[in-house]
C-alpha cells in the first residue's frame, strides 16, 4: 500500500536524514514563538484574529507538525541503531 507524503512530511524526512538525531531531539522551539503562537490563539478565540495573523498562527501550527513528526522519526532512528 503506497501511503502519500506531502511536503511537511517531506521535510521532517529531510531534517532527520541530515541533523544528529539527539540533536533534533532535544530541540526546542523558542519561547517567542511560543509566546506569539498563544496570543494568536487567544486571539482567534475571542474572534479578534485578522487574516495575516491567522496565516502566521497556520505557518506555526505547520511548523510545530513538522518539527514534532521530525522529533518522532528521530527517535525511531535512536530505537533501531
Amino acid at each position: 500500500m503506497l501511503r502519500s507524503i506531502n511536503a511537511y512530511d517531506e521535510m521532517a524526512h529531510l531534517m532527520v536524514s541530515g541533523m544528529d538525531p539527539e540533536l533534533l531531539i532535544a530541540y526546542e522551539i523558542p519561547e517567542y514563538l511560543v509566546e506569539r503562537y498563544l496570543v494568536l490563539v487567544d486571539m482567534e478565540k475571542a474572534g479578534e484574529i485578522s487574516t495575516e495573523e491567522k496565516s502566521e498562527l497556520d505557518s506555526l501550527l505547520m511548523i510545530n507538525h513538522v518539527i514534532s513528526l521530525a522529533k518522532l522519526l528521530a527517535m525511531k532512528k535512536l530505537a533501531a541503531a
